[in-house]
């Protein structure tokens, strides 16, 4: 009976500790519960040529989810570690290198808003200077005069007639006919010339490759079918397109896609 009773306590004892064991691996990555000391909000991508990885784990031998196109918004920010960032993409969670982010500031409240994130804008339409005041009004305090040509940071929708943005380290509010969209920004895809949007595979026997590079070399990642839509595209030259099938996100052909 005591040898039973042992052997019972043995075991209870193991599988408490498995698990823990267990608990505490799943604990590994981004389990913050309510520690919203963690939480950064919507980040831009930033310091890369024209994408960066969304990787499965915080580590660069991890799968890459997604290529997110340079300027694009993640959300649901948090910070992982000193390397890297958790965030959203596109509805697909991952990690990104942190130095490939920036912390989007804006108008108080606003911070973490994404939709009415503009990016980067220019002053236009305005004989020299263009008014950054202190609150959305034309009979607002004259803050700075930002001089004609000069690009203004981290640009918010404010209403019909003003945007929140940053110039030289102050904080206002410039008229929108004043501003003219350069990069970066929630709906960047509206004003870029390369931006797609959603295509369909066209023009092939039965599928077309969806490459890791815009190479007819680069490495196959998958075989779209015939007929079957692709999302996010845009163009990255003459011959290819970097697009988005089933979470995968590579280059296809141009002649591949119909709209």
């Amino acid at each position: 009976m005591k040898k039973l009773r042992l052997f019972t306590a043995l075991a209870l004892a193991l599988a408490l500790l498995t698990g823990l064991c267990a608990a505490q691996a799943a604990q590994t990555y981004y389990d913050y519960g309510n520690a919203y000391d963690y939480l950064i909000g919507a980040m831009e991508v930033v310091n890369c040529q024209s994408w960066t990885s969304l990787r499965s784990y915080p580590d660069t031998d991890a799968p890459r989810l997604a290529r997110v196109p340079l300027g694009a918004v993640v959300t649901n920010c948090y910070y992982q570690d000193e390397k890297y960032t958790y965030c959203e993409y596109n509805g697909v969670g991952g990690y990104i290198l942190s130095s490939n982010l920036s912390f989007i500031y804006g108008p108080y409240g606003y911070e973490y808003s994404v939709d009415d994130y503009m990016g980067n804008c220019q002053i236009v339409n305005c004989a020299s200077y263009a008014v950054l005041r202190d609150y959305p009004s034309t009979s607002a305090n004259q803050l700075v005069r930002v001089p004609l040509g000069e690009i203004v940071t981290n640009v918010f929708y404010q209403d019909e007639r003003f945007c929140y943005c940053i110039y030289n380290g102050v904080e206002g509010y410039i008229l929108r006919d004043n501003l003219s969209w350069v990069s970066g920004g929630s709906d960047a895809q509206t004003y870029d010339s390369t931006w797609i949007g959603d295509a369909w595979i066209v023009n092939c026997g039965s599928w077309a490759s969806l490459r890791e590079l815009p190479d007819t070399s680069s490495y196959r990642l998958a075989k779209v079918p015939l007929g079957d839509q692709v999302t996010n595209c845009y163009y990255v030259n003459d011959r290819f397109a970097c697009c988005t099938w089933k979470g995968m996100t590579g280059y296809i052909l141009v002649e591949n896609l119909g709209w």
